[in-house]
């Protein structure tokens, strides 16, 4: 079977009025499983959901993209045309966008938009249209009685389900869902992941999730890939990159998840004196703040150019190649990667 990601040298340029943005950067990612699980991970701007839409070359103006290759489930996406691109953005890849859950027509019901993509894709009657609508909500979790319910009758989770279920609609082989979950309480989030999970196993499919949550990615996917302005800094098997993260920026996003996981933990198991541990766990929430900033500011004096490491700013390793030559993403060990002098 083909491989699910060959991508190589891939940039793309907002080019606007008063500024010019690099959304990615000469980005490469391989993998070379055909059914796999992957986490895009990275703070805001890193460039996560600007991958996404190249994945599915959706980019366009202002913004350009140029790559050397853009291969997804081993096809080629830079040679097809309009129409080859709309039947394989449907049949073969689909994409649950930001914040798509606000996107559903709020004068028709939930099941229109399915029913819409089954009759233009499929040709199928009206009729088998609602009934196979209703087979997929009921696969999402939602009962058919709602199938008729328009969007402002539904909680966020429940459009969120909508919203997935119009994303399998024709059954494709990969499923990107960008930040799914960011607009959902914790219960809810909890229940989205469960049930990406559980289509990912029904459906054979492969996922790629993205999120600034590493948090999130535990048990849902098999590999991460870990964006810093634009680039991929370490990608590898998810246990790999959470028990031994090999990038500087890796091991920071960690260090502040472990704080805020001990933090709660303490906060849950006091017992009357649950004000001492909260001004503790503020201190050291506080001093994790704190040594980032002082990171930040160690190479303040310094200029930071395309031809540096971009993270070279904020690394507390950082030494004097970091300034003046370019980390390139490459093999450290066995399917595990990074960009960074360190390990030449």
């Amino acid at each position: 079977m083909a491989q699910l990601l060959n991508v190589s040298k891939v940039s793309v340029r907002y080019e606007l009025e008063d500024a010019t943005v690099d959304a990615l950067r000469n980005l490469s990612i391989e993998l070379r499983e055909a059914n796999a699980t992957l986490g895009i991970v990275g703070e805001s701007g890193s460039g996560k959901t600007t991958l996404g839409m190249t994945l599915m070359n959706l980019i366009e103006p202002p913004a350009k993209l140029n790559a050397e290759r853009l291969e997804v489930l081993g096809r080629d996406l830079l040679k097809m045309n309009q129409d080859e691109l709309r039947t394989f953005r449907w049949e073969e890849i689909a994409m649950v966008f930001q914040s798509a859950m606000n996107s559903l027509n709020p004068v028709k019901n939930i099941s229109h938009p399915i029913v819409e993509v089954l009759k233009q894709h499929k040709g199928v009657s009206s009729r088998e249209a609602r009934e196979i609508a209703e087979k997929l909500l009921a696969d999402v979790g939602i009962d058919p009685k709602w199938s008729k319910s328009f969007p402002h009758e539904l909680s966020g989770g429940m459009r969120q389900r909508v919203v997935i279920a119009l994303a399998l609609a024709l059954s494709p082989k990969l499923l990107i869902a960008d930040e799914p979950t960011s607009a959902l309480d914790v219960v809810t989030q909890r229940e989205i992941l469960g049930l990406l999970k559980q289509q990912v196993v029904q459906r054979n499919l492969s996922l790629i999730f993205i999120t600034h949550e590493i948090s999130l990615l535990p048990n849902l996917v098999d590999y991460v890939a870990v964006m810093y302005r634009g680039e991929i800094v370490e990608h590898g098997p998810i246990n790999k990159v959470l028990s031994e993260p090999l990038h500087p920026y890796t091991q920071m996003l960690l260090s502040t998840l472990i704080t805020r996981q001990s933090t709660a933990a303490q906060l849950s198991s006091s017992e009357g004196g649950h004000h001492d541990y909260q001004r503790e766990a503020t201190a050291e929430v506080t001093g994790v703040r704190q040594q980032q900033q002082e990171q930040q500011q160690k190479q303040t004096q310094q200029e930071i150019t395309d031809a540096s490491c971009g993270y070279a700013d904020r690394c507390k390793y950082a030494f004097d190649r970091c300034l003046i030559e370019k980390p390139s993403l490459r093999m450290i060990e066995e399917e595990r990667y990074a960009s960074c002098h360190k390990y030449n």
